[in-house]
């Protein structure tokens, strides 16, 4: 699937940059397997050049690009973003992320002066509006290092601490980022022809920009109820008339329960929206995050959902955890952090280290003044949404690659199961 055009990939990438006056060595793909079954959001590339390229290959690059330092660079990371991806919206996806990176560093470089550069610089990036029937692509700084996901588990309480405080202060930064005035909805990045940042697409989730957080909300319901409808299992929920109460709740309960819940709807930061430990480099030698990457799903709206998407593989997310690493606390951490109380007397024995991993991230935000999801109001009623809408369209329900690990038996349980919850929930909005 991901190997086919493999070579003209190569050879795009190498015209490129022979476009620019470069001289590429060595193109060697970056986190690339042939036989993965889903394919690439991006195809990424580390590329070497036989002399290094300096600002004069780079004068024309575009809007919020960056020059190369005094004497050039060896080393740079060119994205290509994969035509094929799954549920991904191309139109300005390079746009979105050239400015989102733009934001996080213009944050900390306020918050943090020192830390702005973990945000990689973008030396040129084309999009689809002039790519001429090409690949949309970035040319971004080469930070150095191995995934931090590849460390974390085997780092020391006080390395991890260290980390989680590295970590907290772009996160912080982020959070703080001013946005820009033309900037008044909710929704995607996009750069217009006057090299202006305004509100677009996002690259996640169809119809942004939206002009209210309830309408925002309102799309990410009936998004996972398209894919519901789409799943010979789920059957739209109709059956036993779940779907009509669904319905109900978007079209006649959603205003009210969010203004009911006090949740300030004006609250706008951007948000990385997938800020976990695969996504930030790591030097094993110093010890130190050496960069914070892949913007590609980032996005304006409400701090809470920033909790909901990220952090859950270092004890900062709001749903528990990950794949890899479950909650083991049956739920109890997650409401520690809605409650800004993480003393939990009866929690299991096995869940104790996620639970010191989760308060160290707390008390790193706090010290840096970040808003936490304790201090957001009405952060508990949007977890609830935030649960709705993944028992919408469960993954492994309405997947073809997951499904074909199941038997049949094993689906119609599933389905009944992921039905029952769902009702459950609904409960919880009364309906």
């Amino acid at each position: 699937m991901n190997h086919e055009q493999f070579q003209e990939r190569l050879d795009f990438a190498r015209s490129t940059l022979i476009g620019f006056g470069l001289e590429p060595i060595e193109i060697t793909p970056v986190e690339y397997q042939e036989d993965v079954p889903f394919p690439y959001n991006n195809f990424i590339y580390k590329i070497t050049f036989a002399k290094p390229a300096t600002k004069d290959n780079f004068l024309d690059a575009g809007s919020y690009t960056t020059l190369p330092p005094e004497g050039g660079i060896s080393t740079i990371v060119m994205r290509l973003a994969n035509p094929k991806a799954m549920d991904i919206i191309q139109d300005n996806r390079v746009e979105n992320e050239v400015a989102a990176m733009y934001i996080a560093r213009q944050g900390l470089q306020a918050f943090k002066p020192d830390a702005a550069g973990l945000i990689p610089a973008i030396f040129a990036w084309s999009s689809a509006q002039g790519a001429g029937g090409g690949y949309n692509w970035t040319l971004m700084e080469f930070k150095h290092g191995v995934p931090l996901d590849t460390k974390f588990k085997d780092l020391s309480d006080d390395e991890r601490k260290v980390v989680l405080g590295q970590i907290a202060d772009v996160f912080t930064g982020i959070q703080r980022g001013p946005l820009p005035e033309s900037i008044k909805l909710h929704g995607g990045l996009s750069i217009d022809e006057s090299g202006n940042i305004v509100g677009g697409k996002m690259t996640i989730l169809e119809g942004a920009p939206w002009n209210s957080y309830t309408d925002f909300w309102k799309s990410k319901l009936e998004f996972g109820l398209r894919d519901a409808d789409g799943s010979s299992n789920l059957r739209g929920w109709k059956p036993n008339g779940v779907r009509e109460r669904i319905d109900r709740f978007i079209l006649s309960g959603l205003d009210q329960y969010l203004a009911g819940a006090g949740v300030d709807e004006t609250q706008r930061v951007l948000i990385h929206g997938d800020l976990t430990t695969n996504n930030i480099q790591y030097d094993p030698v110093t010890k130190r995050i050496t960069g914070v990457l892949d913007f590609d799903w980032a996005y304006v709206s409400h701090p809470a959902h920033e909790f909901f998407t990220s952090f859950g593989d270092i004890g900062g997310s709001t749903n528990g955890g990950t794949a890899r690493d479950p909650d083991l606390s049956d739920g109890k951490i997650a409401k520690a952090m809605l409650a800004g109380n993480f003393d939990i007397p009866d929690l299991p024995e096995e869940a104790v280290g996620q639970l010191a991993r989760a308060k160290a991230w707390n008390d790193a935000l706090a010290e840096r003044g970040a808003l936490r999801p304790s201090e957001i109001a009405g952060m508990a009623a949007l977890e609830q949404l935030r649960k709705l809408e993944s028992l919408l369209a469960p993954f492994a329900l309405h997947h073809p690659v997951m499904l074909k690990r199941k038997t049949a038996e094993q689906i119609l349980k599933m389905r009944a199961a992921g039905e029952k919850e769902l009702i459950e929930c609904l409960e919880q909005f009364g309906y």
